[in-house]
């Protein structure tokens, strides 16, 4: 159990990383405007945000089974909140969120979502393997 939690997070780490750079690069080639200060905590809040809801989830699986996927959903509720709290107010300072903008946060939480997602059924699929 232990390796698939550590295989789980090495998948988040990767996964952030060859997207982050995937995703620079397609800006830099198309010569679209790039927030870089917020593409990068962008991917660092998500990627950080993703492995501590993955270990969550490994830390309570045994005690609190019946709720991992109540624990799943206030970590995405917990990820979108950061919006919020880091990004929404540099974003919509000039009243206006832009395309380059959205995108700067949404891609990186769509690519942790995604990966914490599957990470999170592996496990969750390993513990009713083990009844």
């Amino acid at each position: 159990m232990k390796k698939l939690f550590i295989r789980s997070v090495f998948a988040i780490l990767s996964v952030s990383l060859v997207t982050y750079f995937i995703y620079t690069w397609i800006l830099q080639i198309t010569k679209t405007e790039a927030l870089s200060s917020q593409i990068i905590l962008a991917f660092i809040i998500n990627t950080i945000l993703a492995i501590a809801i993955l270990s969550t989830l490994f830390v309570f699986r045994n005690k609190f089974k019946d709720q991992l996927g109540f624990i799943f959903m206030i970590g995405s509720f917990i990820k979108f909140g950061f919006f919020f709290v880091f990004f929404y107010p540099t974003y919509h300072s000039d009243g206006v969120i832009t395309r380059n903008e959205f995108l700067s946060f949404f891609i990186p939480y769509v690519i942790c979502l995604i990966t914490e997602t599957v990470a999170s059924i592996r496990l969750l699929g390993r513990l009713d393997a083990n009844e």
